[in-house]
């Protein structure tokens, strides 16, 4: 359970709130607004997430275990539907049956079910979180969602509840948190920096590394008018007094990204998933962001440097995605 980190912000905006209500309530109010400027903000992730999907999916498919049929599919925090796009477009995409489009975010789902139109597939859309799901599903699939999640343990034991014996679990974009300290990653962000002049300008203003202040300033100037708005929305329904900054927001929703004042810092533990997935074994495991951004944000040099770690399978990027397979009962 993370709501703890919240409860100084939770205080200092005076919201009469308790810590889960609060980051549950901005939660859903922060991403129906982003709804309306979220693929235009995220084009890195359209650029470069389906070289992930599709490596995620050819390792699936290789494995002997792995038999596709007609499947079901369940995309928990669809978003605008881009994780269910990649899918589709990767060799997995022709299997896929039936779509369940899952988020908290009423606007989201609008989004979502205008883009599945397009997709010539049997789809339902859903405004709850998991917990309001029943159905057995073939492949869950999260994107940018873990470290959303302040209940990881339960979120995954529901996970678990939702899926029999080969089902797949696919998660990926969530920030790598056992190596957020790792030298080598650490030595890749200040080449990067003292190499591209103008991350080096940026890191010198901020007094950041190159990639913290990629992600604050991009989300800052880019996204002002929706914080605006967030805030405004929050105080008209009595959820919080004092207006919050965009960092301060971003902990909110991002509960587990490393670089934020009140989330918990620790990103996403890959041991800490092991774990909790007692029931499932791994198929495959791939990071990716070795310079602490997307491979579209780099620069030409520096995308050919990404491509070979990525060939490589380094473990040590930024953010790391993994595949899934439950367990037969024995």
């Amino acid at each position: 359970m993370s709501y703890e980190t919240l409860i100084p912000l939770i205080k200092k905006t005076g919201s009469p709130l308790a810590p889960k209500d609060f980051q549950e309530a901005v939660n859903v109010i922060f991403h129906d607004i982003e709804a309306n400027y979220y693929d235009s903000i995220h084009q890195n992730m359209w650029n470069s997430l389906q070289e992930q999907v599709n490596l995620l999916v050819d390792d699936l498919m290789g494995n002997e275990n792995f038999k596709p049929v007609k499947l079901s599919l369940l995309d928990v925090g669809c978003g605008t539907g881009l994780s269910t796009q990649l899918l589709l477009n990767s060799t997995l995409g022709k299997y896929i049956d039936r779509i369940t489009l899952l988020d908290t975010s009423p606007n989201m789902l609008k989004q979502a079910e205008k883009r599945s139109r397009e997709w010539n597939k049997n789809v339902d859309t859903f405004n709850s979180t998991l917990s309001g799901i029943s159905k057995e599903y073939d492949v869950i699939l999260v994107c940018s969602v873990l470290h959303h999640i302040p209940d990881l343990k339960q979120f995954l034991e529901k996970v678990d509840q939702l899926q029999s014996g080969s089902g797949i679990f696919i998660h990926l974009q969530d920030p790598n948190g056992d190596f957020t300290a790792d030298t080598q990653y650490a030595n890749r962000i200040a080449a990067y920096g003292r190499q591209n002049i103008f991350a080096r300008l940026r890191g010198m203003v901020a007094g950041l590394i190159p990639v913290k202040l990629k992600y604050f300033i991009n989300k800052k100037f880019r996204t002002e008018p929706y914080i605006d708005l967030v805030n405004d929305k929050l105080i008209s329904e009595n959820i919080i007094k004092n207006r919050m900054t965009p960092e301060e927001i971003w902990s909110v929703t991002d509960i587990h990204v490393e670089n934020l004042p009140y989330s918990t810092r620790a990103g996403i533990s890959f041991n800490f998933l092991q774990q909790a997935m007692e029931n499932y074994g791994l198929v495959t495991r791939r990071s990716y962001a070795y310079y602490g951004l997307l491979k579209s944000e780099l620069t030409e040099h520096y995308q050919k440097l990404e491509a070979i770690h990525i060939s490589n399978k380094e473990l040590n990027g930024r953010l790391f995605s993994a595949v899934w397979m439950k367990k037969q009962l024995s």
